[in-house]
């Protein structure tokens, strides 16, 4: 039985896209309850920077940019041409726009990876391996969230900027989560091309 990757009514169609949404909804709550709303130059700061790095690309990131970006233009110190626009990719809309011919295409695209990620776990037990290397991705990225927690709570620097840094430091972990995810699905990616030709050798034969 094929598994659902679904949250709050949207479907992802690989278990990455869906850890990644995860994510992005876990990272805008913690920004929503840190950052006050009459706060333009901290709601700037966080557009800009997630423009930059691309740090948004789920339906999550994407209307919480939509949010900041109609936030920032009801100030008076921010004008249209000081925001740069919000970057999309393909996969961030792919269902919606998709014509009926796309739409094939897509479905076949999507059970032929099917068929190669069913003939790799089955060969290599794959889904247990990338199961715990997001398992342990997840728990690094929690232990660095408690590390920071603990080191910028408390009565030292209550007074200071601690807000702001801790939202600085959580883009940037975000973004190296990002980058060793990347790399796993490329590793997981290569396997499953070389399980293909070693299949399409065998047919040959």
């Amino acid at each position: 039985m094929e598994q659902k990757y679904v949250i709050e009514g949207y479907s992802f169609s690989s278990r990455a896209e869906y850890d990644r949404a995860l994510k992005e909804r876990e990272t805008i709550a913690y920004l929503r309850a840190n950052t006050k709303t009459e706060d333009v130059k901290a709601a700037y700061k966080i557009y800009k920077t997630s423009v930059d790095k691309k740090s948004f690309q789920t339906v999550f990131g994407l209307q919480y940019m939509g949010e900041l970006r109609k936030r920032l233009l009801t100030a008076e110190s921010v004008t249209e041409d000081m925001l740069d626009p919000i970057p999309l990719e393909a996969r961030s809309f792919s269902g919606a726009s998709q014509n009926a011919s796309s739409a094939g295409e897509l479905d076949r695209a999507r059970q032929q990876e099917k068929k190669y990620k069913e003939a790799y776990e089955n060969a290599k037990a794959g889904s247990r391996i990338k199961n715990f290397l997001i398992l342990v991705l997840v728990l690094l990225v929690a232990a660095m969230l408690v590390v920071t927690y603990k080191s910028q709570y408390s009565v030292f620097t209550y007074f200071t900027d601690y807000k702001e840094n801790m939202r600085e430091e959580l883009v940037d972990e975000y973004e190296q989560w990002e980058e060793e995810l990347q790399q796993k699905e490329e590793e997981l990616q290569q396997k499953e091309d070389e399980l293909q030709r070693e299949q399409e050798e065998q047919n040959a034969e």
